[in-house]
Protein backbone atom coordinates (compact mmCIF):
# COMPACT_ATOMS: atom_id res chain seq x y z
CA UNK A 1 0.00 0.00 0.00
CA UNK A 2 1.78 3.15 -1.18
CA UNK A 3 2.17 5.80 0.44
CA UNK A 4 0.15 9.65 -0.72
CA UNK A 5 -0.62 13.13 0.44
CA UNK A 6 -3.50 14.65 1.57
CA UNK A 7 -3.06 17.02 -1.40
CA UNK A 8 -3.48 14.20 -3.53
CA UNK A 9 -6.45 13.04 -1.72
CA UNK A 10 -7.85 16.50 -2.38
CA UNK A 11 -7.08 16.10 -5.76
CA UNK A 12 -8.11 12.62 -6.56
CA UNK A 13 -11.64 13.91 -4.85
CA UNK A 14 -12.37 17.11 -6.37
CA UNK A 15 -10.24 17.00 -9.35
CA UNK A 16 -7.48 19.83 -10.54
CA UNK A 17 -8.53 23.29 -10.25
CA UNK A 18 -9.51 24.73 -13.23
CA UNK A 19 -6.60 27.03 -15.25
CA UNK A 20 -6.96 30.68 -14.09
CA UNK A 21 -8.38 33.02 -17.51
CA UNK A 22 -6.12 34.84 -19.88
CA UNK A 23 -6.96 38.70 -19.50
CA UNK A 24 -8.73 39.63 -22.62
CA UNK A 25 -6.86 42.61 -23.84
CA UNK A 26 -8.67 45.99 -23.68
CA UNK A 27 -9.72 48.31 -26.98
CA UNK A 28 -12.29 50.93 -27.93
CA UNK A 29 -15.70 49.41 -29.17
CA UNK A 30 -15.72 51.31 -32.02
CA UNK A 31 -19.65 50.05 -33.06
CA UNK A 32 -20.61 51.51 -29.89
CA UNK A 33 -18.79 55.04 -30.20
CA UNK A 34 -20.89 55.14 -33.56
CA UNK A 35 -24.09 54.14 -31.94
CA UNK A 36 -23.64 56.51 -29.14
CA UNK A 37 -22.58 59.83 -32.13
CA UNK A 38 -25.50 58.73 -33.63
CA UNK A 39 -27.51 59.15 -30.25
CA UNK A 40 -26.15 62.59 -29.91
CA UNK A 41 -26.00 63.79 -33.61
CA UNK A 42 -27.42 67.36 -32.23
CA UNK A 43 -24.19 67.65 -30.59
CA UNK A 44 -22.38 67.12 -33.39
CA UNK A 45 -24.31 68.71 -36.02
CA UNK A 46 -24.67 71.82 -34.32
CA UNK A 47 -21.23 73.24 -33.83
CA UNK A 48 -20.77 72.56 -37.23
CA UNK A 49 -23.34 74.13 -38.56
CA UNK A 50 -22.23 77.17 -36.69
CA UNK A 51 -18.76 77.04 -37.74
CA UNK A 52 -19.93 77.06 -41.18
CA UNK A 53 -22.46 79.64 -40.73
CA UNK A 54 -19.40 81.74 -39.37
CA UNK A 55 -17.64 80.89 -42.52
CA UNK A 56 -20.16 82.19 -44.80
CA UNK A 57 -20.88 85.67 -43.06
CA UNK A 58 -16.84 85.87 -43.12
CA UNK A 59 -17.34 85.34 -47.11
CA UNK A 60 -20.34 87.81 -47.46
CA UNK A 61 -18.38 90.34 -45.39
CA UNK A 62 -14.69 89.92 -46.45
CA UNK A 63 -13.17 92.13 -49.01
CA UNK A 64 -12.35 90.25 -52.16
CA UNK A 65 -9.05 90.28 -53.49
CA UNK A 66 -7.60 89.89 -56.91
CA UNK A 67 -4.45 89.04 -58.15
CA UNK A 68 -2.93 89.96 -61.46
CA UNK A 69 0.28 88.78 -62.89
CA UNK A 70 2.90 90.03 -65.74
CA UNK A 71 6.39 88.70 -66.81
CA UNK A 72 9.08 90.62 -67.42
CA UNK A 73 11.79 89.04 -69.27
CA UNK A 74 15.91 89.54 -68.12
CA UNK A 75 18.43 89.11 -70.13
CA UNK A 76 22.21 91.44 -69.87
CA UNK A 77 23.71 90.32 -73.20
CA UNK A 78 21.76 92.50 -75.67
CA UNK A 79 22.61 95.45 -73.30
CA UNK A 80 26.12 94.15 -73.23
CA UNK A 81 26.87 93.90 -76.86
CA UNK A 82 25.46 97.71 -77.30
CA UNK A 83 27.73 99.40 -74.57
CA UNK A 84 30.93 96.90 -76.46
CA UNK A 85 32.05 95.57 -79.79
CA UNK A 86 33.46 92.82 -78.23
CA UNK A 87 30.74 90.09 -77.73
CA UNK A 88 30.54 89.17 -73.68
CA UNK A 89 31.43 86.09 -72.48
CA UNK A 90 28.29 83.39 -71.64
CA UNK A 91 28.96 82.45 -68.46
CA UNK A 92 25.85 80.23 -67.01
CA UNK A 93 26.86 80.98 -63.16
CA UNK A 94 27.26 84.50 -63.62
CA UNK A 95 24.41 84.83 -65.84
CA UNK A 96 22.38 83.46 -63.38
CA UNK A 97 23.39 85.53 -60.56
CA UNK A 98 23.00 88.35 -62.68
CA UNK A 99 19.24 87.88 -63.25
CA UNK A 100 19.01 87.19 -59.29
CA UNK A 101 20.35 90.44 -58.51
CA UNK A 102 17.87 91.82 -61.06
CA UNK A 103 15.03 89.94 -58.91
CA UNK A 104 16.53 91.55 -55.79
CA UNK A 105 16.17 94.82 -57.09
CA UNK A 106 12.41 94.19 -58.05
CA UNK A 107 11.83 93.70 -54.81
CA UNK A 108 13.44 96.71 -53.34
CA UNK A 109 11.73 99.92 -51.51
CA UNK A 110 13.20 102.24 -54.13
CA UNK A 111 11.08 100.54 -56.93
CA UNK A 112 7.81 100.39 -54.63
CA UNK A 113 8.41 103.77 -53.95
CA UNK A 114 7.84 104.65 -57.80
CA UNK A 115 5.04 102.63 -58.23
CA UNK A 116 3.58 104.35 -55.50
CA UNK A 117 4.52 107.80 -56.85
CA UNK A 118 3.61 106.54 -60.38
CA UNK A 119 0.19 105.59 -59.41
CA UNK A 120 -0.82 107.86 -56.26
CA UNK A 121 -1.26 105.14 -53.99
CA UNK A 122 -0.83 107.56 -51.31
CA UNK A 123 -4.34 107.21 -48.98
CA UNK A 124 -5.59 104.60 -51.48
CA UNK A 125 -8.20 102.51 -49.40
CA UNK A 126 -6.16 99.26 -50.88
CA UNK A 127 -2.95 100.06 -49.01
CA UNK A 128 -4.75 100.70 -45.38
CA UNK A 129 -4.43 98.43 -42.91
CA UNK A 130 -6.73 96.30 -41.06
CA UNK A 131 -8.90 97.35 -37.51
CA UNK A 132 -6.45 95.08 -35.67
CA UNK A 133 -3.11 95.88 -38.02
CA UNK A 134 -3.87 99.66 -37.43
CA UNK A 135 -4.87 99.13 -33.35
CA UNK A 136 -1.14 96.97 -32.87
CA UNK A 137 0.35 99.57 -34.81
CA UNK A 138 -0.70 102.63 -33.12
CA UNK A 139 0.42 101.05 -29.56
CA UNK A 140 3.75 100.15 -31.04
CA UNK A 141 4.05 103.53 -32.61
CA UNK A 142 3.15 104.94 -29.10
CA UNK A 143 5.71 103.02 -27.20
CA UNK A 144 8.44 103.90 -29.81
CA UNK A 145 7.63 107.64 -29.65
CA UNK A 146 8.11 107.76 -25.75
CA UNK A 147 11.55 105.81 -26.23
CA UNK A 148 12.99 107.40 -28.91
CA UNK A 149 10.97 110.27 -30.56
CA UNK A 150 11.26 110.55 -34.07
CA UNK A 151 10.27 113.38 -36.31
CA UNK A 152 8.17 113.07 -39.30
CA UNK A 153 9.81 113.25 -42.86
CA UNK A 154 7.82 114.53 -45.59
CA UNK A 155 8.22 111.48 -47.46
CA UNK A 156 7.15 109.24 -44.75
CA UNK A 157 3.71 108.45 -46.10
CA UNK A 158 5.05 107.62 -49.43
CA UNK A 159 7.64 105.34 -47.56
CA UNK A 160 4.62 103.75 -45.93
CA UNK A 161 2.33 102.78 -48.44
CA UNK A 162 5.60 101.69 -50.42
CA UNK A 163 6.10 99.03 -47.00
CA UNK A 164 1.95 97.86 -47.68
CA UNK A 165 2.33 97.46 -51.04
CA UNK A 166 5.22 95.37 -50.52
CA UNK A 167 3.06 93.18 -48.63
CA UNK A 168 0.54 93.08 -51.58
CA UNK A 169 3.35 92.31 -54.27
CA UNK A 170 5.19 89.43 -54.99
CA UNK A 171 8.41 89.15 -57.31
CA UNK A 172 9.97 85.60 -58.37
CA UNK A 173 11.62 83.98 -60.99
CA UNK A 174 10.43 80.86 -62.69
CA UNK A 175 12.98 78.35 -62.31
CA UNK A 176 16.63 78.70 -64.20
CA UNK A 177 14.96 80.93 -66.67
CA UNK A 178 15.17 84.63 -68.13
CA UNK A 179 11.68 84.82 -66.62
CA UNK A 180 10.14 87.03 -63.79
CA UNK A 181 6.81 86.76 -62.56
CA UNK A 182 5.43 90.00 -61.32
CA UNK A 183 1.82 89.89 -59.26
CA UNK A 184 -0.19 92.54 -57.72
CA UNK A 185 -2.99 91.84 -55.04
CA UNK A 186 -5.63 94.20 -55.39
CA UNK A 187 -9.69 94.55 -53.95
CA UNK A 188 -9.98 95.85 -57.59
CA UNK A 189 -9.09 93.51 -60.54
CA UNK A 190 -8.39 96.26 -62.63
CA UNK A 191 -6.01 98.31 -60.21
CA UNK A 192 -4.39 95.01 -59.81
CA UNK A 193 -3.69 94.90 -63.32
CA UNK A 194 -2.54 98.56 -63.19
CA UNK A 195 -0.36 97.99 -60.38
CA UNK A 196 1.25 94.72 -61.87
CA UNK A 197 2.27 96.86 -64.80
CA UNK A 198 2.81 99.90 -63.33
CA UNK A 199 5.89 97.68 -61.23
CA UNK A 200 7.45 96.29 -64.80
CA UNK A 201 7.19 99.89 -65.83
CA UNK A 202 8.55 101.67 -63.32
CA UNK A 203 11.91 98.72 -63.25
CA UNK A 204 12.78 99.62 -66.72
CA UNK A 205 12.62 103.45 -65.92
CA UNK A 206 15.13 102.56 -63.35
CA UNK A 207 17.55 100.96 -64.87
CA UNK A 208 17.58 103.02 -67.91
CA UNK A 209 17.80 106.03 -65.59
CA UNK A 210 20.79 104.15 -63.47
CA UNK A 211 22.64 103.98 -66.66
CA UNK A 212 21.65 107.20 -68.11
CA UNK A 213 23.46 108.55 -64.89
CA UNK A 214 26.20 105.82 -64.95
CA UNK A 215 27.02 106.96 -68.63
CA UNK A 216 26.78 110.88 -67.60
CA UNK A 217 29.22 110.40 -65.02
CA UNK A 218 31.64 108.54 -67.52
CA UNK A 219 31.15 111.05 -70.29
CA UNK A 220 31.96 113.76 -67.11
CA UNK A 221 35.35 112.12 -66.41
CA UNK A 222 35.88 111.64 -69.97
CA UNK A 223 35.75 114.87 -70.63
CA UNK A 224 37.75 116.12 -67.79
CA UNK A 225 40.58 114.21 -68.50
CA UNK A 226 39.86 115.05 -72.82
CA UNK A 227 40.43 118.73 -71.56
CA UNK A 228 43.65 117.98 -69.70
CA UNK A 229 45.64 115.84 -72.21
CA UNK A 230 44.15 118.76 -74.92
CA UNK A 231 45.91 121.03 -72.66
CA UNK A 232 48.73 119.61 -72.64
CA UNK A 233 49.28 118.04 -76.29
CA UNK A 234 48.88 122.41 -76.65
CA UNK A 235 51.50 123.10 -74.34
CA UNK A 236 54.03 120.37 -75.54
CA UNK A 237 53.09 121.86 -79.45
CA UNK A 238 53.78 125.59 -78.29
CA UNK A 239 57.40 124.61 -77.04
CA UNK A 240 57.99 122.88 -80.30
CA UNK A 241 56.97 125.82 -82.25
CA UNK A 242 58.66 128.07 -79.67
CA UNK A 243 61.83 125.91 -80.22
CA UNK A 244 61.76 126.00 -83.46
CA UNK A 245 61.75 129.63 -84.10
CA UNK A 246 64.17 130.50 -81.14
CA UNK A 247 67.01 130.05 -83.22
CA UNK A 248 68.39 127.43 -81.22
CA UNK A 249 68.54 125.03 -83.60
CA UNK A 250 71.88 126.64 -85.05
CA UNK A 251 74.92 127.08 -83.38
CA UNK A 252 77.21 125.19 -81.48
CA UNK A 253 74.48 124.01 -79.38
CA UNK A 254 72.08 123.15 -81.84
CA UNK A 255 72.54 119.03 -81.01
CA UNK A 256 71.35 119.68 -77.48
CA UNK A 257 68.64 121.98 -79.57
CA UNK A 258 67.49 119.37 -81.42
CA UNK A 259 67.40 116.71 -78.76
CA UNK A 260 64.97 118.64 -77.06
CA UNK A 261 62.91 119.20 -79.97
CA UNK A 262 62.95 115.80 -81.12
CA UNK A 263 61.86 115.20 -77.35
CA UNK A 264 59.27 117.81 -77.52
CA UNK A 265 57.74 116.59 -80.21
CA UNK A 266 57.52 112.93 -79.33
CA UNK A 267 55.26 113.97 -76.19
CA UNK A 268 53.03 116.62 -78.14
CA UNK A 269 52.75 113.36 -80.87
CA UNK A 270 52.23 111.14 -77.59
CA UNK A 271 49.30 113.64 -75.48
CA UNK A 272 47.76 113.62 -79.27
CA UNK A 273 47.16 110.05 -79.36
CA UNK A 274 45.70 109.86 -76.36
CA UNK A 275 43.65 112.90 -76.44
CA UNK A 276 42.55 111.51 -79.39
CA UNK A 277 41.39 107.91 -78.11
CA UNK A 278 39.62 109.91 -74.95
CA UNK A 279 38.07 111.87 -77.10
CA UNK A 280 36.53 108.64 -79.24
CA UNK A 281 35.47 107.05 -76.15
CA UNK A 282 33.70 110.12 -74.65
CA UNK A 283 31.95 110.43 -77.75
CA UNK A 284 31.00 106.58 -77.57
CA UNK A 285 30.17 106.96 -73.65
CA UNK A 286 27.93 109.95 -74.66
CA UNK A 287 26.23 108.38 -77.35
CA UNK A 288 25.17 105.85 -74.65
CA UNK A 289 22.62 107.94 -72.62
CA UNK A 290 20.15 107.75 -75.88
CA UNK A 291 21.46 104.30 -77.05
CA UNK A 292 21.49 102.48 -74.12
CA UNK A 293 18.56 99.92 -73.66
CA UNK A 294 17.80 98.27 -70.29
CA UNK A 295 17.94 94.70 -69.19
CA UNK A 296 14.48 93.76 -69.01
CA UNK A 297 11.49 93.85 -71.45
CA UNK A 298 7.88 93.10 -70.31
CA UNK A 299 7.41 89.87 -72.07
CA UNK A 300 3.37 90.19 -70.93
CA UNK A 301 1.82 92.80 -69.73
CA UNK A 302 -0.52 92.06 -67.01
CA UNK A 303 -4.44 92.27 -67.29
CA UNK A 304 -7.46 92.21 -64.75
CA UNK A 305 -8.13 88.61 -63.38
CA UNK A 306 -11.68 87.10 -63.74
CA UNK A 307 -12.25 85.36 -60.40
CA UNK A 308 -11.29 86.45 -57.04
CA UNK A 309 -7.62 84.88 -55.28
CA UNK A 310 -8.89 85.37 -51.65
CA UNK A 311 -10.72 84.09 -49.66
CA UNK A 312 -11.14 80.68 -51.45
CA UNK A 313 -14.49 79.72 -50.79
CA UNK A 314 -14.28 75.97 -50.80
CA UNK A 315 -11.43 76.20 -48.58
CA UNK A 316 -12.95 78.35 -45.94
CA UNK A 317 -15.75 76.15 -45.75
CA UNK A 318 -14.11 72.81 -45.63
CA UNK A 319 -11.95 74.11 -42.93
CA UNK A 320 -14.75 75.52 -40.83
CA UNK A 321 -16.71 72.16 -41.17
CA UNK A 322 -13.60 70.41 -39.99
CA UNK A 323 -13.16 73.00 -37.05
CA UNK A 324 -16.87 72.33 -36.17
CA UNK A 325 -16.96 68.41 -36.26
CA UNK A 326 -14.09 68.50 -34.29
CA UNK A 327 -15.61 70.56 -31.75
CA UNK A 328 -18.60 68.36 -31.82
CA UNK A 329 -16.69 65.42 -31.39
CA UNK A 330 -15.00 66.87 -28.45
CA UNK A 331 -18.01 68.36 -27.20
CA UNK A 332 -19.47 64.43 -26.66
CA UNK A 333 -16.31 63.30 -25.51
CA UNK A 334 -16.23 65.87 -22.57
CA UNK A 335 -19.58 65.73 -21.31
CA UNK A 336 -19.87 62.11 -20.68
CA UNK A 337 -23.08 61.81 -24.02
CA UNK A 338 -20.46 59.11 -25.57
CA UNK A 339 -19.88 56.39 -23.65
CA UNK A 340 -16.03 55.83 -25.01
CA UNK A 341 -14.71 53.98 -22.36
CA UNK A 342 -12.83 50.78 -23.15
CA UNK A 343 -14.34 47.87 -22.99
CA UNK A 344 -12.90 43.83 -23.26
CA UNK A 345 -13.08 42.13 -26.04
CA UNK A 346 -15.25 39.66 -26.46
CA UNK A 347 -16.39 40.22 -23.49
Amino acid sequence: MGYYSRQDAVVRTFGPDPAPARPQPEGPDFLAALVNIRRNWRSLVLPAAATVLIAIAYLVLATPQFTSTGLILIDTKNSAAMRSNVPPAIDANVESANIESQVELLKSERILRRVVESEKLVGDPALRDGPVSRAVGAITGTIAFWKHPVAKQPDDEITAAARTLQKLTSVRRIGLTYAVEVAATMPDPAQAARVANAYAAAFIADQMELREEMARRSSKLLQARTDELQAKAQLAERAVEELKFSGSLEGENSASARVTLKKFESSAQAYRVLHDKFLERYAETWQQQFLSLPDAQVASAAYPPQSKSAPRSAVVLAIALFIGLALGLLRIFVTGRGDFSLRRVGA
